[in-house]
């Protein structure tokens, strides 16, 4: 599917045009808003349902020049693949809650406390320390 804009080709800062669809059971109304009459800018529609964009086209407004389509643009295709989460990268050099503290505040410059408070920063910011042991205490 495609969305499409279309301008108008005359002078107003915006208008709109109710057009009848479905046999005069359906009443549309297409808003041109945006445009500057001082500045030559004029106003303009985007469009991304298919039916919407072939009842404009198929209307005497399209085929008598007041609007015009001004550009295409050709969405994505809906199933193209999910890219995968980029990869954590992994500090093994880290192995202390200190080390931790440190790197944190060495490339972020964030205070931490503590190698938890350390390990869930640089987590957050895409790095992660594999060999990070919390401290014994000892008795």
């Amino acid at each position: 599917m495609a969305t499409k804009i279309y301008k108008l080709n005359q002078k107003k800062n915006s208008a709109t045009f109710p057009l009848s669809a479905n046999d005069g059971r359906m009443q549309v109304e297409y808003v041109f808003k945006d445009g500057n009459v001082l500045m030559r800018q004029p106003a303009r529609l985007t469009l991304r349902n298919k039916f919407y964009q072939d009842l404009l086209e198929a209307s005497d407004l399209f085929k008598r020049g007041v609007v015009k389509l001004e550009r295409v643009i050709e969405d994505g295709e809906k199933n193209a693949e999910v890219a995968p989460a980029p990869q954590k990268k992994q500090e093994d050099g880290v192995t202390s809650p200190d080390q931790a503290i440190q790197y944190v505040f060495d490339n972020w410059g964030i205070v931490v406390k503590n190698g938890k408070q350390a390990a869930k920063i640089a987590s957050q910011k895409g790095v992660e320390f594999p060999n990070l042991k919390e401290k014994t205490t000892d008795k």
